[in-house]
């Protein structure tokens, strides 16, 4: 297929087309928003918005003393997966028919490693501590319900 100049006249804008989509001054969204401030700030006079501030974060040493080592947080990681690996095993206990008093050692074990985590928590990450709270609710519904008796 050839493209001929003639069928492209239609759709290439003029320069009259282009004139008319310009911007006239005042008619800009810097334009109207300093005229809004100005309005806000009760002056009729053409007043500009300053720029916000970008301050380096490289200035700030102190923001890096409060970072916490990487360690710290794998090894609390670690243990909220071998949380997780016990309560599978317990959910497989009570599934499976094995005997209440198993499934009641596997809840204590799981309530000692969530209080254990618990304590720990205070210098964690808002996303791990998040997640060891939930877990801990999650260990004391479970223990609402054992102790109820739901599984008998």
């Amino acid at each position: 297929m050839k493209i001929h100049p003639d069928q492209i006249e239609g759709v290439r804008p003029d320069k009259q087309q282009k004139a008319n989509r310009t911007n006239k001054p005042g008619e800009g969204f810097g334009d109207l928003l300093n005229q809004e401030v100005a309005k806000a700030n009760g002056s009729n006079g053409t007043q500009s918005v300053a720029p916000p501030l970008f301050v380096n974060p490289l200035l700030a040493p102190q923001a890096v003393s409060a970072t916490r080592p990487v360690a710290d947080e794998q090894a609390t990681v670690g243990k909220v997966e071998s949380v997780l690996g016990q309560w599978d095993d317990y959910a497989a206990k009570l599934g499976g028919g094995a005997s209440l008093k198993e499934a009641d050692a596997a809840l204590n074990r799981i309530e000692q490693e969530v209080t254990n985590l618990k304590q720990d928590s205070e210098e964690l990450a808002p996303g791990l501590k998040a997640i060891v709270d939930e877990l801990d609710s999650l260990t004391a519904a479970e223990r609402f319900k054992f102790n109820r008796g739901d599984y008998v």
